[in-house]
């Protein structure tokens, strides 16, 4: 069997218990709505400043905590993009990971291998001034760190969000689980074999939903959806939450395992509102199941 693939957003880090191999480094945050500086290519999401990058481990470690982590010969961050071919390298940055903020620089953009099959992937990578944990990485423009921060992602009961349980369902089943990230809630629902809902919380007011489908693939086993199992396709967990910059906005990064990889999803709280941003995301492939 082929490993899977890559992509999806909202940032917080779920710890397994395995031990990550050696990490890498980056930089801070900017203001809510930002703009990056005429230098900097555009940045990834309307209204949010800064990029979505991945920590890296370095080309010979043998088996890093998340399959989707990437290797790097250099780079303790790396963007899946080309649009920082023009930037001088030597660019600073700032860094904001689960281990917190950092200051990085910009080391240059390369082919590297990344999944299987020879496959190489182009990263634009940059530097960090400590070591970084494996996960999601915020990159952003150079500025003041104060106010950027790392926020926590808990695992906690499904009636400890403040919304109702989905009907017929109690706290403790099988076909429920629950995370807070960045004073947001995320209520994850099995509602068939296969299939589920994402619900986003505010405050105990729905914000968003997304579909969860683990689907099937002719070869891929045919068991059904599983919420507490870390390897499950379809199922969408907090990554990573950021606080970006002391007026900026917080955000959360879903990552969910797809036959081809896995994809990142963003969920952002600014003040009392927030919203689920499910129809953008990063989705670097990795290998066909």
């Amino acid at each position: 069997m082929n490993t899977f693939s890559l992509v999806v957003l909202v940032v917080v880090a779920l710890a397994d218990g395995s031990q990550a191999p050696e990490p890498r480094a980056q930089a801070p945050a900017a203001a809510q709505g930002a703009k990056a500086p005429a230098s900097l290519p555009e940045q990834r999401w309307q209204g949010l400043p800064g990029w979505l990058g991945f920590a890296t481990v370095k080309p010979d470690v043998e088996q890093s905590r998340a399959y989707w982590t990437p290797r790097h010969p250099k780079a303790q961050v790396v963007l899946f993009t080309d649009m920082w071919k023009s930037v001088p390298e030597g660019t600073k940055v700032r860094l904001v990971s689960s281990a917190g903020p950092s200051e990085g620089a910009y080391l240059g953009t390369s082919d590297e291998p990344y999944g299987c099959d020879g496959n190489t992937t182009t990263f634009a990578g940059f530097s960090s001034s400590k070591p970084l944990p494996e996960g999601p990485v915020w990159v952003l423009p150079p500025g003041d760190t104060e106010g950027l921060e790392s926020l926590p992602v808990k695992d906690v009961p499904a009636n400890s969000l403040g919304a109702p349980l989905p009907k017929g369902k109690k706290a403790a089943s099988k076909d429920l689980r629950a995370y807070e990230a960045g004073g947001l809630g995320f209520l994850l629902t099995k509602t068939a074999r296969l299939r589920g809902q994402l619900t986003v919380l505010l405050g105990g007011k729905k914000v968003g939903t997304d579909s969860m489908s683990k689907g099937e693939m002719e070869g891929s086993e045919r068991s059904p959806l599983n919420l507490y199992d870390k390897d499950e396709v379809g199922v969408p967990r907090p990554e990573a939450a950021f606080q970006l910059g002391k007026e900026g906005p917080v955000v959360v990064v879903l990552g969910t395992r797809r036959y081809e990889g896995h994809i990142f999803t963003v969920a952002v709280r600014r003040g009392d509102k927030a919203e689920l941003l499910n129809q953008d995301s990063e989705a670097p492939y990795f290998c066909a199941f």
